[in-house]
């Protein structure tokens, strides 16, 4: 998810993204889909995270349709619907707000056509987007030069219209949340280095929960990011409330961790702390142990524009090296150890280096 206004790092509860519940399960009193249907659902998390609306529904059509039960059947048609779609989908009817509903539908025109068009195109999409802002804030060039300087301007016009908003950059597209609530509270977490205390701000009753969630017909978003002040959660993401392991592990642990590492280590690359936030999950977790690292190994990729499954396919070849055996096929406490082994070394080794390159240090 986005530090405000820059390059986003999402927490995927899939954060993320990272990027959040992306990959909500079936609960146990939900009709059970095949294992073909589960594999394509995850195939096509995968391809929208990394921006590609089109190889998301290709996959659930090449799935047989029966395979797909209940919620799952209902996202299938949902997917090949709205991606293959002639035009842009717009997904905002319900907002009665004039403004709102016009920005919302100018981001979502952007998210369509950037997910169904070649990479190379995004930097066009892109600059068409900060064309229709200009016309919906009614702002010249000079008071709005590119993304980074008119988005300020959109956060500030949505506030006025009482709606709170993130922007920045997702990877690889720019993201728009919206909400309505926001409480603050305070959290004791305990990372693998350490204690710290982190202010958290609670998000609720949203309108937007951004491109990750629009590009998977909602099915689910991004559950927070971090900044250098707090953090912030998306709390609809977190179905089993705050008190879940969920929120503690995926949320309070991956973002934390990115807070301290911000601080400790700057300059750190998206699918770097996505990393290091990662292996603390594996290291904290039991109960969603299975899900977060199904989701790593099923959700991967190359592109280290897409920090998440960039780092999903790093977490799983390193922790498979430590292991010697696939990491789905070792116990928890195994598992565990070998997630805080690789943390604790990179640490070591990002402290040793910047020792060596720092005269204060020296």
């Amino acid at each position: 998810m986005p530090t405000p206004n820059r390059t986003t790092r999402p927490l995927s509860l899939l954060t993320g993204a990272a990027l959040a519940l992306l990959l909500h399960g079936a609960h146990a009193d939900e009709p059970q889909s095949t294992a073909a249907a589960t594999t394509a659902i995850a195939e096509s998390t995968s391809a929208v995270l990394q921006g590609d609306g089109v190889r998301a529904a290709d996959t659930l059509a090449a799935s047989p349709a029966e395979g797909f039960l209940g919620k799952d059947a209902d996202y299938r048609a949902c997917m090949l619907q709205r991606h293959r779609a002639a035009q842009p989908v717009h997904t905002t009817a319900e907002i009665a707000d004039a403004f709102v509903r016009g920005v919302l539908d100018d981001y979502q025109d952007y998210w369509w056509r950037a997910m169904h068009a070649p990479a190379s195109q995004r930097d066009a999409l892109e600059a068409r987007l900060l064309q229709n802002l200009r016309k919906r804030l009614n702002v010249g060039d000079a008071a709005a030069k590119d993304m980074d300087a008119i988005e300020p301007l959109v956060q500030a016009k949505l506030l006025e219209h009482g709606y709170h908003a993130q922007l920045g950059r997702t990877m690889p597209l720019r993201e728009l949340m919206v909400w309505r609530k926001q409480d603050t509270r305070m959290y004791d977490v305990q990372l693998p280095d350490g204690p710290y205390t982190a202010r958290v701000e609670l998000l609720d009753d949203f309108v937007s929960r951004g491109w990750t969630s629009y590009g998977r017909c909602e099915r689910g978003s991004a559950g927070g990011w971090a900044t250098a002040e707090a953090l912030y959660a998306v709390v609809p993401s977190y179905t089993e409330g705050l008190d879940s392991e969920a929120f503690r592990v995926v949320f309070l642990g991956h973002e934390t961790q990115h807070f301290a590492d911000q601080n400790a280590f700057p300059g750190m690359t998206g699918w770097e702390l996505e990393y290091r936030a990662k292996l603390v999950e594996l290291t904290q977790a039991r109960e969603v142990s299975a899900k977060r690292l199904g989701y790593m190994i099923t959700a991967q990729g190359d592109d280290m524009s897409s920090p998440h499954t960039y780092a999903n396919k790093r977490v799983v070849a390193d922790l498979t090296t430590r292991l010697g055996a696939a990491p789905d096929t070792v116990g928890i406490e195994r598992l565990q150890k070998a997630a805080h082994d690789l943390l604790i070394e990179d640490t070591q080794r990002r402290k040793a280096a910047t020792a060596h390159t720092d005269p204060v240090a020296r």
